[in-house]
Formats: structure tokens, C-alpha cells, sequence
């Protein structure tokens, strides 16, 4: 059973049922109406874990209170959208919030984009905490200490998870746990991941269940994934090796058969999936704010089932990283631009369009390709992209529900969907338990985790459009295929040098998480990010017209003039704080340098 979102009144719902109640003086000792005291939650078991349901809600980044907060997307489509995977999409003038300055590295902290998502994972913090509170006054009545445990660990995780985003997004952020009792005080000054460890001690993860209880929830697996992780982050890479260790040793998880099984509604909550945001539609939430819907952005638009929006679609760059040569291997696969000359193939290579060259069937996975059918909506159309000339060739397709799937209400047919959006899954612990294995100095143990997912990848290719007698799924050299060569082979013989199974590792991060929100981050904690946005624009500005070389005006169509695009320094290893949390601090906020 899916987590659904647990409706909690206000304070302002309650102030609104007294001052209704007429005039006179009488009105002010009127109960409070609609409102569920804290004693009352935390009187029964099912109240906590109402609570505790409620910031797993939080997941989907949508509060329904605020508007449409399209920069707390969990996917964080808008942000990787500063990256080489994706271009903003949409028109010029189709610029919600900030959205477009941000793949411009034009950021200011008044960008909205930058408030919302910084208060949706705020607002699941608060919940985590509010629900480690009134799991310890059920205790303190006499509730069952082994689920309050349970309980309090599984808010800790939640709490962390929020926490750790927002580290990813800022890293200078404060921290907050059941204790503070006072918003927007604490400091950002201090390195945060320690604490976000400390929540997942090995003492608060023996708390949780073995298994999960339900399809969304958290158990000690979940919990040493995040850990790894957060590992990660830190370069403790032998730590990270232990817990993603952990993680493949328990059996619990594999890799799906075919690729798109992640990506499928009836298929998903499978045996790839780890922890991920669980989406509904047709609950009896009229707003549908369990459902996709601050992904529906990042959905092809004119022509296309969805009808809108036309957001993050998928760089040229990207399209042409899933060549591959004679041997069924990525062009390029050791090579990286790690130093301020540009990946020469980058600079030389053709584009890809479909049929013209041998590709890695994941491309048609990830994206919508012209001439190539997009699931079973039919061929991928032109027409399905806003502003081709300068917002690139191709759709995004991962998050897309397949159009005999039922939808939610909302604007338009086909946008509102219960398509869930994967945070972690196997395939990912396996690549960055390869990235430790590098570092670590273990390559070939590195080479055959990479195999791994090359060997799934050449499972499955996407087939004709259902509604025309074909398949969905289908061989990679099946004798259908009119609209590309497909080939994806493993690594042969042996990996010897560091920088070589280094980079491919890396390469292999792209081509399978491609569009899913880890890229920007990935290039911000290798340290490249600089010099591979800087190959990458030089590339794409060559096909494009949105993105310039370095130095080269860009017009924003909601400013007098053209700025130049500044170059991708160490100051846009974060984002900006929000300006409105920076000033609510009093002070006790610091800004990012640079901003």
C-alpha cells in the first residue's frame, strides 16, 4: 500500500472557524475548531504515526499551501538544468521563478526557485521533528517502546534525507532537531553531515525494521544506503564501501530485468527500487497532490499526450554520450575534461540523431528522440518541443507515465500521473560502491560492478507503439527496429590506471542516471564541475542557440540586456541561500560567498 498524505488543519484554519462565529466578545472563548492538539496525536499509536505519514509526504516537495512550488520538485529537474544533462526547456518567456537564470549560472538569492525548495525540505525537517515529539509523549504515557523506537528512527532518516538535500543544494545549512523549538535561529556555520551520520547511527538503524513494513517505507537497508551516501560526500570512501556493501549483501535488491522497469507504473516499487517518492492519483485528494505534481514541468508539451509543459529536455551533449564505438563501449569512456581543455571528442564528434549512428539503447529510454516511438504515446514528434531552436532536440521521458495509465485531474489530459520519482535505487548504490572501489584502489572489483549494469542495459530496447501491434519492450537487435543500431557491451580485460576506471565509472553515472537529478551534484563533489560546463557549452552553443561559449552574450528575455555567461568558478559549487531565510535568520544565516 502506497503512503498517502495525511490532511493536518492549521493554526489559520482554527483562527478562521472562531473569527466566523460571529460578533461580540463571546467569539474569543470559542474552542478551537478542526485543529488536532498535539495530546490528542500523541495519545494513540496511529496518531504518531499519522504524523510521521505526513512527513513522508513531504517527499514529493509539494505543500499545497504556497502555490506551485515547481523549484521543490524531488527529481531536482530544475536545478540540473545547470549542469550538461538538460536545457531549461519551454519558451524564453516561460520563466517560473528563476527557472531559466539557473541553467545560466544567474543566480540570485531572490529567485523563488531557491525560497520553495528550501522551505519544502524545511517543512519536512519540522514534521520529522513534531513527530520524534509526540512519539516521546506516546512513551512517556505508556506507548509500546519498540514502535516508538521504530518509529523515532524512521523520522530520523526523514530528517536526515531533508537535511542531506538541502547540504546538496547550499552545504552551508542549518541544522535542526526535535530540541530547537525556536524557527529560523540556528546557525549555518558548521558542517552539517556529522550530525545527519550521528542520526543514522548503527544504535538508530538496529531500531528500524528488517524489512520494510510497507512499499515506501524505510528499513535498516534504506538507511545504510543514505548513510553510504552521505559517506560519500564526505570521501569516506571505505565507510561508504561498508554500507553499500551492506546493502548488495542483503539480498534484498537487483537490478530490474529491463531498464524502463523502474520507470513503469505497474512495475515500479520493484526490486531495483530502494527508497523513493511514492505518488497517487484518484485518492480523494481533489488537488492531487500526491500524485507527480511538481514533475508535470519536465513533460513534452504541444502534440504530445501530456500537453504541457515542455520543461528539461535533454541536451545534445547528453544524446551524444550514449555513442559507442566498434566494441559496443562509450566513445570516450576514460576520458573526462579535468583540466581546462575541452574532452577533445566533445569537440569533434556528430550529433546524433535517430538511425545515424550505433548508440547505447538507454538513450531511448531517457529521452525522446524524433522518429523513435516514446513509450506508446506514438513517434516522437518536432512538434512535441517549445522552442526547438534553442531549447534542443529531444524530450525527457523517464518520469513519464505511458499513456494507458489512468491520470489525475489537472490542467490537462495526460499530466497528473501516480508515476513515482526513484531517489535512490540499486543500480545507483552499485555505481557509487564502484566509485569507492576506485578510490580505493579495488579496479577490477570496480569494472565488474560497472559490468553489472552494462550487462542489464543490453537487456531491453524500446519497441513499437502498442497501439499499432508492437511491443513496449523488446530485444535490442530486434528485427523491428528501423530507427537506430543499438550495442552496449561490458568492459573487457582489465582496469590498471586510477584516472582511466575513474572516469568510466563516471561516464557510467551518466549514461544510466541520466535526467534522474544526480549529475550537477556529481560534478560539484568530483571537483569538475568548471571544466566540464565549461567543454559543454562550447559544444552545445555550436547546435543551440541557449547556451554561449564563455564570454558570449545570452539574452534573458526578462531583462533590458544581454549579460555574458560568467564562468563556472568555485562560487557555483552552491546555490545562493534564499534571501527571504537570510533575513527571517536575523543574522544568524550567513550567505554563500559570492552571492
Amino acid at each position: 500500500m502506497k503512503l498517502k498524505n495525511i490532511i493536518m488543519t492549521t493554526g489559520f484554519v482554527a483562527a478562521m472557524s472562531a473569527m466566523i462565529g460571529g460578533c461580540g466578545d463571546d467569539f474569543l472563548d470559542t474552542p478551537v475548531q478542526n485543529a488536532l492538539s498535539p495530546e490528542l496525536l500523541a495519545s494513540t499509536q496511529s496518531g504518531v504515526e499519522a504524523s510521521l505519514i505526513s512527513t513522508y509526504k513531504m517527499l514529493n516537495g509539494f505543500t499545497n499551501t504556497v502555490g506551485n512550488t515547481w523549484g521543490s520538485a524531488p527529481s531536482n529537474y530544475i536545478y540540473n538544468s545547470a549542469s550538461d544533462d538538460v536545457h531549461k526547456g519551454s519558451e524564453q518567456s516561460d520563466n517560473p521563478d528563476g527557472y531559466f537564470e539557473v541553467s545560466l549560472y544567474q543566480w540570485s538569492p531572490g529567485f523563488l526557485v531557491f525560497t520553495h525548495k528550501f522551505q519544502a525540505l524545511y517543512e519536512g525537517v519540522r514534521r520529522a521533528n513534531n513527530t520524534i515529539q509526540l512519539a516521546n509523549i506516546h512513551k512517556a504515557n505508556g506507548g509500546s517502546a519498540t514502535e516508538v523506537d521504530r518509529i523515532i528512527s524512521e523520522a530520523k532518516f526523514l530528517r536526515t534525507f531533508y537535511h542531506f538535500e538541502a547540504y546538496k543544494m547550499w552545504k552551508n545549512v542549518p541544522y535542526y532537531d526535535e530540541t530547537i523549538t525556536t524557527d529560523f535561529q540556528q546557525p549555518n556555520t558548521a558542517d552539517i553531515l556529522p550530525k545527519l551520520i550521528t542520526d543514522l547511527s548503527d544504535a538508530n538503524i538496529a531500531k528500524l525494521k528488517a524489512d520494510k513494513a510497507a512499499a515506501g517505507r524505510v528499513d535498516q537497508t534504506v538507511a545504510k544506503a543514505l548513510r553510504g551516501k552521505i559517506y560519500l560526500f564526505q570521501k569516506s570512501y571505505a565507510l561508504a564501501k561498508a554500507d553499500f556493501d551492506a546493502v548488495r549483501l542483503s539480498n534484498k535488491y537487483q537490478l530490474a530485468t529491463c531498464y524502463n522497469d523502474l520507470f513503469t507504473n505497474s512495475l515500479q516499487n520493484g526490486k531495483e527500487s530502494i527508497f523513493a517518492q511514492q505518488a497517487s492519483i484518484n485518492d480523494g485528494d481533489g488537488n492531487a497532490s500526491n500524485s507527480n505534481f511538481l514533475e508535470r514541468l519536465a513533460a513534452p508539451h504541444t502534440g504530445s499526450v501530456s500537453g504541457c509543459c515542455g520543461f528539461n529536455n535533454p541536451t545534445q551533449d547528453l544524446a551524444n554520450a550514449y555513442q559507442v564505438d566498434g566494441s559496443g563501449l562509450p566513445i570516450g569512456a576514460f576520458a573526462e575534461p579535468l583540466t581546462g581543455t575541452p574532452n577533445p571528442w566533445n569537440a569533434t564528434r556528430a550529433t546524433v540523431g535517430a538511425g545515424s549512428t550505433t548508440v547505447d539503447p538507454r538513450i531511448d529510454w531517457v529521452m525522446g528522440r524524433t522518429g523513435v516511438p516514446y513509450l506508446d504515446w506514438g513517434l516522437h514528434s518536432d512538434g512535441w518541443i517549445r522552442g526547438s531552436g534553442w531549447a534542443g532536440l529531444y524530450s525527457p521521458k523517464k518520469n513519464m507515465k505511458l499513456k494507458a495509465d489512468p491520470s489525475g485531474p489537472g490542467w490537462t489530459t495526460g499530466q497528473l500521473h501516480s508515476k513515482n520519482v526513484e531517489l535512490i535505487r540499486y543500480a545507483d548504490v552499485l555505481l557509487m560502491l564502484a566509485e569507492c572501489e576506485v578510490e580505493l584502489d579495488n579496479y577490477e572489483t570496480a569494472r565488474g560492478y560497472v559490468n553489472q549494469v552494462r550487462a542489464r542495459a543490453a537487456n531491453c530496447a524500446q519497441g513499437a507503439t502498442p497501439d499499432t501491434g508492437g511491443l513496449l519492450t523488446i530485444p535490442i537487435d530486434d528485427a523491428s527496429i528501423t530507427w537506430a543500431t543499438y550495442d552496449v557491451q561490458q568492459y573487457p580485460g582489465t582496469w590498471t590506471v586510477k584516472a582511466d576506471a575513474r572516469n568510466a565509472v563516471r561516464r557510467e553515472r551518466r549514461l544510466e542516471l541520466a535526467t534522474e537529478g544526480h549529475r550537477l551534484f556529481d560534478l560539484r563533489r568530483w571537483g569538475i564541475l568548471e571544466h566540464t560546463v565549461t567543454a559543454y557549452r562550447a559544444y552545445e552553443s555550436t547546435v543551440t542557440n541557449l547556451v554561449g561559449g564563455i564570454g558570449d552574450p545570452v539574452k534573458i528575455a526578462d531583462l533590458d540586456t544581454a549579460v555574458p555567461l560568467p564562468f563556472p568558478s568555485t562560487k557555483f559549487y552552491v546555490f545562493p541561500l534564499p534571501s527571504v531565510e537570510v533575513d527571517l535568520s536575523g543574522g544568524k544565516l550567513v550567505q554563500n560567498t559570492g552571492f
